[in-house]
């Protein structure tokens, strides 16, 4: 099966000005720095600073919309930040701030909250360059630099159909819920749940049925297990190596010294 694309090169023709990394060295860099990033050790502030400039210079070079970059970075952090918030109150260590009432005590501990804070920031961090990444790469690039990296062809696969009919399934389930409200009158807790669960069994053998029709017709059309990128294969261009090796040599740089105690 062909899945058009459109290539780096397209986009370089687009603009006459800048450097344009390639979904490749974007995918090596965002997953190496990532990486890099949520293997920084408790209160390692000092590295995590250094992260914080590489992220910003990795932003620029990928160049996202920063009203959707921005949006999608905190629609995303609320996620880890809502785990998070527990982490200075469950954690062994010197009180700096309590509160006492009659049936129950909340501390603070010196050790949650710098737990909670290199959390945070590491969290801040790899959602940054991710974000950047989706934004400023379509969803068809991205799948050709898995497959340009050697990415397992059998994950990929399961990525696109993931992504493909994920928007399907969310359509069925509000036409469904849609069905439910104009049906329910009398809404209380207990039937909205029971048609609710209804909904998501219905939702599931649908999916299921699909799914078999689907791969049927996939297979009669020649489908094989995996897919061939129509578009023009992005080049190795010199630029994208030398902006790669530099970013990923300062953040092992950075890595080292925070191993070697010189920062912490």
């Amino acid at each position: 099966m062909a899945v058009e694309f459109r290539s780096p090169n397209d986009e370089m023709a687009l603009i006459p000005d800048g450097i344009i990394i390639s979904p490749r060295f974007k995918l090596i860099l965002s997953l190496v720095f990532i990486f890099l990033v949520t293997s920084t050790g408790k209160s390692n502030f000092e590295s995590l600073i250094l992260y914080f400039i590489l992220s910003v210079l990795i932003c620029l070079l990928f160049k996202p919309s920063l009203k959707l970059l921005l949006k999608r970075v905190f629609m995303v952090f609320l996620f880890p930040l809502s785990i998070a918030i527990f982490i200075p109150f469950t954690n062994k260590g010197m009180e700096i701030f309590n509160i006492d009432f009659w049936f129950l005590h909340i501390g603070i501990t010196d050790n949650g909250l710098a737990i909670f804070l290199t959390t945070i920031i590491k969290s801040f961090l790899s959602i940054l360059v991710l974000a950047s990444l989706i934004v400023s790469t379509s969803d068809m690039e991205l799948l050709n630099g898995l497959k340009e990296i050697y990415f397992p062809k059998i994950m990929i696969s399961l990525i696109f159909f993931m992504y493909r009919y994920l928007f399907l399934i969310r359509d069925q389930s509000r036409i469904g819920q849609l069905a439910i409200q104009s049906r329910t009158f009398q809404k209380s807790y207990k039937n909205v749940n029971k048609r609710l669960a209804f909904l998501a069994g219905s939702l599931f053998i649908k999916s299921f049925d699909r799914v078999e029709n689907i791969y049927k017709s996939m297979e009669s059309r020649g489908f094989e297990g995996s897919f061939y990128f129509v578009g023009n294969k992005s080049k190795i261009v010199a630029s994208n190596i030398i902006i790669t090796s530099v970013i990923l040599t300062a953040a092992l740089a950075i890595k080292i010294l925070e191993i070697l105690k010189v920062i912490h």
